[in-house]
């Protein structure tokens, strides 16, 4: 098992201590580009899609783990 799939499962396995480091490194394997910052927003795009994710604390909030992961597993069907 690589270290990005160890990564998706411990995410999926438990989306409510992802930090924010985890999901951007999954985000940017996937194609994503960070476009750009906005106070706590960080803004991926990948052709037209614009995923926006809110960050405090270097935490992200569980609906938004799951929707990395909803993206993901839409690219791999």
């Amino acid at each position: 098992m690589t270290k990005r799939n160890k990564l998706f499962a411990k995410l999926k396995n438990n989306p409510a201590n992802a930090d924010f480091r985890e999901i951007e490194k999954l985000l940017l394997e996937e194609g994503f580009v960070l476009d750009r910052v906005s106070g706590s927003h960080h803004i991926f795009k990948r052709g037209g899609v614009t995923f926006v994710v809110p960050v405090h604390d270097r935490k992200v909030k569980t609906i938004y783990v799951k929707r990395v992961i909803e993206i993901i597993e839409g690219n791999r069907k």
